[in-house]
């Protein structure tokens, strides 16, 4: 279902689930210039910060929007919005935090949605797909939960273990001590390092490629 994420240069795969974002203040809108060297500007820095990491995020997740297959469609109006991100983290600092960043998530959650209702509907046509919010410590285990919309979904210590999770919409969902063990995760959407970070998996939890097996789930 899914093809190259890599075409945008992001990387999930890092300690700290910033998607890049710090390296890009610091490095590129900074000139390598960190707060330590200037901290007359930490708090000007601190907040441009916070502006691009909800800006890279949301990029993050419109790129793999943009491999999804069943989403083809909606690739012009992601490039346009990667675009349109690719600008406004070239601005100056002060220009930056003059953006309003809540008119652009609401744009990116649109196609995001979009891409989800397409792909459900690649999984399972004419089936109306509904959001399952509050699954705190419920047990799922084994169960078929392909083109789910977890969406935004709590899943504190839910038992997911052996499931399959085949185009399962795991956007904004709180993972913490979800079980995840013996589950394929290879081709769900929109997940996290953070996400899998807080979650308990084991060396048979499928991930998706861009991101990384968890030190800590060793012996599990």
């Amino acid at each position: 279902m899914h093809k190259k994420l890599m075409q945008y240069n992001l990387k999930g795969c890092m300690a700290f689930d910033c998607l890049g974002a710090g390296q890009k203040v610091t490095s590129d809108i900074y000139g390598g210039v960190s707060w330590k060297q200037r901290p007359e500007a930490a708090s000007e820095i601190f907040q441009v910060f916070l502006a691009v990491w909800q800006l890279h995020q949301m990029v993050w997740y419109l790129a793999e929007a943009a491999a999804v297959i069943p989403a083809e469609k909606l690739a012009e109006d992601i490039d346009a919005l990667i675009t349109e991100y690719k600008n406004m983290t070239a601005l100056p600092p002060d220009q930056i935090l003059q953006i309003d960043i809540e008119e652009y998530r609401t744009r990116v959650n649109l196609i995001l949605k979009k891409a989800e209702e397409l792909t459900a509907n690649s999984i399972a046509p004419g089936k109306n797909t509904v959001r399952r919010s509050d699954n705190m410590g419920k047990n799922f285990k084994k169960a078929n939960l392909d083109g789910q919309d977890l969406s935004m979904s709590l899943l504190i210590a839910a038992n997911l273990e052996g499931c399959s999770l085949f185009g399962t919409n795991f956007l904004g969902a709180d993972m913490r001590d979800t079980n995840i063990r013996n589950a394929d995760l290879s081709e769900s959407l929109f997940l996290t390092q953070a996400q899998v970070n807080a979650a308990q998996g084991n060396e048979n939890t499928k991930l998706p490629k861009t991101l990384c097996r968890p030190k800590s789930w060793k012996g599990q």
